[in-house]
């Protein structure tokens, strides 16, 4: 993985230098033509701009795509899949990518009930500052009495201290067995 990756970036840092003399050579075309007399000759140098061109656009392509993968592949790192970096940058090496490994069931639908946004009532029973500025966590339960950290921040943070002994109506996204993420609070009632 390290190698196809340093080869992409080196190969992405490679496709200024080659355009750069590639449209050096180009204008040495374009005078030529200007200065040419015979209509042969002047043919010949226009086919030559007319391929110039071609490979011109055609490194310029290159190098767009490149640095789409590069960033794509620093995205997806920087996202937690690797995984799905090295399938990528396989397919790019040798054109045959390995196949990802297939997540279990109840992963899959862990990572499906992580993503959607519920919405329940809870009791607030304490509210205190989290780490990072403009965080809460909050102890709350729900009806059936189970108890969960709910993380808000900002003013959903605000309005979650403020429910403290109260009940209220929060809207989340379930960062794990008894921890929440509200993304929406208001108090109930």
């Amino acid at each position: 993985m390290k190698e196809m990756m340093a080869k992409l970036v080196k190969e992405t840092m490679d496709y200024p230098v080659a355009i750069k003399e590639i449209t050096g050579n180009r204008i040495e075309l374009e005078k030529r033509l200007s200065t040419a007399q015979e209509d042969e000759e002047r043919k010949k140098l226009q086919d030559n701009l007319v391929n110039t061109d071609r490979e011109l656009e055609w490194l310029r392509s290159r190098q767009t795509a490149a640095v789409a993968t590069i960033n794509l592949l620093a995205a997806l790192i920087g996202a937690g899949k690797a995984e799905d970096a090295k399938v990528l940058l396989a397919a790019l090496g040798d054109g045959n990518p390995e196949p990802a490994k297939a997540e279990s069931k109840p992963a899959q639908e862990k990572a499906k009930d992580q993503g959607e946004l519920k919405s329940g009532l809870f009791v607030v029973k304490e509210a205190k500052p989290g780490k990072k500025e403009g965080t809460i966590w909050a102890i709350a339960s729900d009806a059936d009495g189970a108890e969960y950290k709910i993380c808000a921040k900002n003013g959903d943070g605000k309005t979650l201290t403020e429910a403290v002994g109260k009940q209220a109506k929060v809207k989340y996204r379930a960062l794990g067995k008894d921890k929440l993420f509200a993304v929406k609070v208001e108090i109930d009632g």
